[in-house]
């Protein structure tokens, strides 16, 4: 049951005042009940959570003001296409911020007193140590939201007002889109197409943390016929379920990372191996090694571009001969905001854009597209994102140079030659074709602010 159509039940109930939520821009009201007293405050307001007997995911109660207004939570999060949400806690009031679309938004403006039982109901719903308010802790549940089920990863931090609580929305249920429908063009994907389905090697998606990576990896599994293959991967978590592939996840609690589990699956004769992210040293060699058996290893890593990616394998204590014997490509990648379908409309380029396009002064006319702000997009002109990506292809040319550890320009220069651009172009190329925003690419791409 939705909070807001409780409330006239809820101020029956309890008739001693209220306090302002405020949900975006309305202000509606919630019940004074809700700011606590001291003496063991989330006794009477946090009911345990009930479980379905069928799936065993967690049904959100109604039973309770918390227990409401997190559902509240919860329901508006996954209706707004949000992929984290932030429980802050402040001096006076509780913000509670979602991110959409890569970029984080206010959508509710609490009592701080509200703080406390608010995270102790999702600690509950975790099953998480709900006393310990000073360690960080990490929980994981899952529960039904407009009869679909969220996996919902939950990390809180002390701070100095209070438990700050993050939670990763994962939809299991949502299918995974072509990589052409994520804006790679054709000729970066009959590369890429092409990378993955070799009989061995290591392919790796870098990039930030939300940047598409395992969208990316879990894409190119789409595109192997693995009806005669084994095909295993290791993750933490598992976000994607496909029938016909070993999903294994890691269990750092009791010591069981991406190393140990992948070298016990090296013992499982695997022949396609999706290594969710090479945290280490130790994970890299094995990786390396495995690719090197014969092997294909699909993998993502934390880099600023693919250039970059080859320097982190040499940091990871790599042979360089290693790399450029195991490694077949690299795909770097950014998610950006799209301009809204709905409210997109044509203007000409000033010449301050057609610098940023061209890098210098052009007196043509340049037609660009921005959205104005509609229903739709919430007033934002941007709907969905897209993938902007820059891939590199190890030729024999190219492990010849990798072998020697060369200066970063000389790589640079020898990648360029066989026709590698920047991520910048790349992202540039989406702003002429009219599907995103200078803006949106200075604001993601764009690192020296130029």
């Amino acid at each position: 049951m939705a909070f807001l159509s409780r409330r006239s039940e809820i101020n029956a109930e309890i008739p001693t005042g209220a306090v302002d939520v405020v949900v975006e821009e309305s202000v509606v009201s919630a019940p004074e009940v809700l700011q606590i007293p001291t003496q063991e405050p989330e006794r009477a307001l946090v009911q345990p959570p009930v479980q379905s007997p069928v799936t065993g995911s967690i049904v959100l109660d109604t039973e309770g003001p918390i227990a409401e207004l997190v559902t509240e939570v919860l329901e508006r999060s996954v209706q707004l296409r949000a992929s984290d949400i932030h429980v802050e806690p402040g001096e006076t009031r509780l913000i509670i911020r979602i991110r959409v679309d890569g970029v984080l938004e206010e959508l509710m403006n609490l009592p701080a007193t509200q703080a406390a039982p608010f995270v102790s109901r999702l600690k509950v719903l975790a099953r998480i140590n709900i006393v310990e308010r000073r360690r960080p802790q990490d929980g994981q549940f899952t529960v039904q939201v407009q009869d679909r089920p969220i996996d919902v990863r939950l990390a809180t931090v002390a701070t100095l007002w209070g438990e700050k609580a993050v939670m990763r929305l994962l939809d299991t249920n949502r299918t995974l889109t072509n990589l052409l429908g994520l804006g790679m063009s054709q000729k970066h994907y009959d590369l890429f197409q092409k990378m993955v389905t070799s009989q061995h090697g290591l392919v790796i998606a870098t990039g930030p943390t939300g940047s598409g990576k395992t969208t990316t990896l879990h894409s190119a599994l789409q595109e192997i016929d693995f009806s005669n293959l084994n095909v295993s991967t290791i993750e933490d978590p598992v976000e994607y379920i496909v029938p016909g592939i070993n999903h294994i996840p890691v269990v750092d609690d009791i010591g069981i990372g991406f190393a140990t589990q992948l070298r016990a699956l090296l013992r499982q004769d695997p022949d396609v191996i999706l290594v969710g992210e090479t945290r280490d040293s130790e994970t890299a060699r094995i990786s390396v090694q495995a690719a090197l058996s014969g092997r294909l290893v699909l993998t993502s890593l934390h880099a600023t571009d693919a250039l970059s990616t080859i320097y982190r394998l040499f940091q990871m204590e790599i042979e360089p001969y290693l790399v450029a014997a195991s490694l077949r490509g690299v795909v770097s990648q950014r998610l950006i905001r799209k301009n809204c379908d709905n409210c997109s409309e044509e203007y000409y380029a000033n010449e301050f854009e057609k610098m940023q396009l061209f890098g210098q002064m052009n007196f043509n006319l340049v037609t660009l597209r921005r959205g104005v702000g509609c229903s739709e997009c919430r007033n934002t002109g941007y709907k969905d994102r897209l993938g902007v990506y820059q891939i590199l292809d190890i030729t024999e040319e190219m492990r010849e140079v990798i072998s020697t550890r060369p200066d970063p320009t000389v790589l640079a220069a020898a990648a360029r030659a066989q026709g590698l651009k920047t991520l910048e172009e790349e992202a540039y190329a989406q702003v002429i074709a009219g599907n995103t925003t200078i803006e949106e690419v200075r604001r993601l791409v764009v690192s020296d602010g130029k």
